[in-house]
């Protein structure tokens, strides 16, 4: 079963806090009087409490089978005209009478989300609630209420006093629930609402071949290669929609067992545990992570052999390019790549597409493809999967990568952007429409994903784009839903956006990215530079998933260039100067040194002079006026090996 959470929706025009009022030590509980709400252990809890405030009163509100035995429970406690049972309320007098207390009290054995919580919040109430059922999901207990355990009424009346008594917790506790039951108003639930009812149209048929393959036929195939990316898929849809708080508990489980493992089994981690005096035991705090140094694709290449754990499984050599720095040479054991096959299946699910489905990807370098044997050949025909390589596209090949398109109908395009532009340009050049194959989404990764790209390929294709965010070193990071939000895969790594120095930025900033797998124990990557700069987002995503989100992701520290005076800045810079040039169909920017810059440009009809030195003007004005501008006027631009193609490459950013 998949299930995804939904919030309660509360009425902030009804419910609101009051003018400020004196406290008298009013506590509400309003709740059916049922064995479930267990209001008994109230009534005993709140006796306890008289003992410390005996000007103290209680008001139990709504109606059920426990009145009479509740009500015996009262006298035999002595407590009086202290208690009042008021049976059923209208809304405006239950809102009015939360208004007029200074504790809302919640003593139930079993509870989802319950709307009583969020009626006190509003109201501007303090909450004393038990840690049951779904509530330590619905409140951070010490920050907007003090959870305790259930038919404990000694630890029930401690924290009752503990708000009572001391009117600036109370406040805390009332500002930080006011500020939660922002989350559950129709303004903020709505798109919740709606999202997940899209989720549901689009949701793959459960039917045909597409169901033979992602039901049967590739867990069999899953199986066999001793991966676990079927049931860790099944798992990831469940807690996606888990709460930000319970996620991190997870990430933090998790992380201290890779830290252990690393410290027992090793090499690299052993010796810089020893030197630092790092215990991996002792970490109770995520934020205890940025204790170790961030971990560069040298100290990898360096050191490869002592990255191996000893009780390390099969393991498979990959290797990064290093178009854009260091070349690297890593393993990934079995749990690494199910990991990330699962969480890649899990973003493709949610644009309701399947394992099974047609897909074409257009990737690939030349090294790649030679892998190709013949049993991959065969599981892509199994899936539908068809390969479009990214490195050649000449004219004739897009013409047979148009034909294949045309026949085979994918759901799902998947590639480089700028791969996929060149296709989408060249078949708006043979007036060939593309948006009537029933394309679902499109797939982009490796690569940028600029905003004018993402606008050709929607118009092209028919469909939405969605950016992906990863590398075979980092794994698969983040993947943009059908919502906008670019969520960051959390329940398998910890991304963290920090300074030159290694230290977490403010939230929102940009900085470097800093991946730790969490599932790469056979060769841990913990706090592994990617290269890549961006900035975490603050704000929840309406789709409703927990997931954290990341802003945006600016490119390659390579992306960047550096002026003759010092200052960085981004390649778009530059881009901006070449990209809406009529007579300059493609481009590529090297910066070879502070001093020279070079640019390859593939002209229309000649590059006349007088754009020869505007476009020299215009780099100068943002390099520096003595920087070295040489322009190079080519026939093409091939992709780098991997079969991308970068727009900027800056030697000096390295650096």
């Amino acid at each position: 079963m998949n299930a995804q959470i939904v919030p309660n929706v509360i009425d902030l025009a009804r419910f609101h806090p009051p003018a400020d009022a004196p406290p008298h030590a009013a506590i509400l509980v309003a709740r059916h009087l049922e064995p479930l709400y267990d209001q008994a252990t109230a009534l005993k809890a709140f006796a306890i409490v008289r003992r410390s405030l005996p000007h103290a009163h209680m008001t139990l509100c709504g109606e059920g089978p426990e009145l009479g035995r509740l009500q015996q429970l009262a006298r035999d406690l002595d407590l009086g005209v202290a208690l009042h049972f008021t049976g059923r309320l209208d809304n405006a007098t239950m809102a009015a009478l939360y208004r007029q207390s200074d504790l809302a009290l919640n003593a139930s054995l079993a509870d989802n989300m319950p709307n009583s919580i969020l009626e006190a919040w509003a109201s501007g109430v303090p909450v004393v609630s038990t840690d049951v059922g779904g509530i330590p999901y619905l409140v951070r207990d010490q920050v907007n209420a003090l959870l305790v355990p259930p038919r404990d009424p000694e630890a029930m009346a401690e924290a009752m006093l503990a708000v009572l008594q001391s009117p600036e917790r109370a406040r805390a506790l009332a500002r930080a629930g006011l500020a939660e039951t922002q989350r559950y108003a129709w303004r903020q639930v709505a798109p919740l609402l709606t999202a997940q009812y899209r989720r549901v149209l689009r949701r793959p048929p459960a039917s045909g071949y597409t169901a033979l393959v992602s039901r049967l036929l590739f867990p069999l195939h899953e199986l066999l290669k001793r991966h676990t990316s079927v049931a860790l898929r099944q798992r990831m849809e469940q807690t996606q929609w888990w709460p930000q708080s319970r996620l991190e508990s997870l990430q933090l489980t998790r992380l201290r067992a890779l830290l252990l493992h690393a410290s027992e089994h090793v090499p690299y981690y052993r010796q810089l545990y020893a030197r630092l005096d790092f215990d991996a035991s002792r970490v109770r705090d995520l934020r205890q992570l940025s204790r170790l140094p961030v971990l560069a694709k040298a100290d990898i290449n360096r050191h490869r052999a002592d990255f191996i754990a000893d009780n390390a499984g099969p393991l498979q050599r990959f290797n990064t390019g290093g178009s854009s720095g260091e070349p690297l040479i890593f393993f990934q054991g079995k749990a690494r790549v199910s990991h990330d096959v699962a969480a890649k299946w899990r973003a493709t699910r949610w644009w309701g597409v399947d394992i099974g489905d047609p897909e074409a990807l257009m990737w690939g370098s030349p090294i790649e493809l030679k892998a190709q044997d013949r049993w991959r050949t065969r599981r892509d025909r199994m899936l539908r999967s068809l390969l479009l390589p990214a490195f050649d596209l000449s004219p004739a090949r897009l013409d047979d990568y148009l034909n294949k398109l045309q026949r085979q109908r994918p759901a799902m395009l998947f590639g480089y952007p700028s791969a996929l532009c060149v296709l989408a340009r060249h078949a708006q050049g043979r007036h060939i429409r593309l948006d009537q194959l029933g394309i679902k989404v499109v797939f982009v990764t490796a690569e940028r994903l600029y905003e004018e790209q993402r606008t050709l390929l929607e118009q092209a294709f028919g469909a939405p784009v969605a950016n992906g965010y990863g590398g075979r070193d980092a794994g698969f990071l983040a993947h943009e839903c059908p919502e906008g939000g670019l969520h960051i895969t959390a329940e398998d790594v910890i991304l963290e956006i920090v300074d030159p120095q290694g230290a977490p930025v403010a939230p929102g900033e940009s900085g470097a990215i800093v991946v730790t797998h969490l599932a790469s124990g056979d060769f841990p990557f913990i706090r592994y530079a990617t290269g890549d700069v961006g900035a975490l987002d603050t704000r929840a995503c309406v789709c409703g998933r927990g997931l954290p989100l990341l802003k945006r992701v600016e490119g390659r520290v390579t992306d960047f260039v550096v002026a003759r005076d010092g200052t960085v800045m981004h390649g778009l810079a530059l881009i901006y100067v070449l990209r809406d040039l009529p007579q300059i169909r493609a481009f590529k920017i090297i910066q070879e040194s502070l001093d020279v810059t070079r640019v390859l440009l593939v002209s229309v009809s000649g590059l006349a002079p007088s754009l020869r030195i505007d476009i020299t003007s215009q780099f100068r004005a943002r390099l520096g006026a003595s920087v070295d501008i040489v322009i190079e006027e080519v026939t093409e631009i091939p992709a780098e090996a991997s079969g991308k193609h970068r727009y900027v490459i800056s030697k000096v950013a390295t650096n």
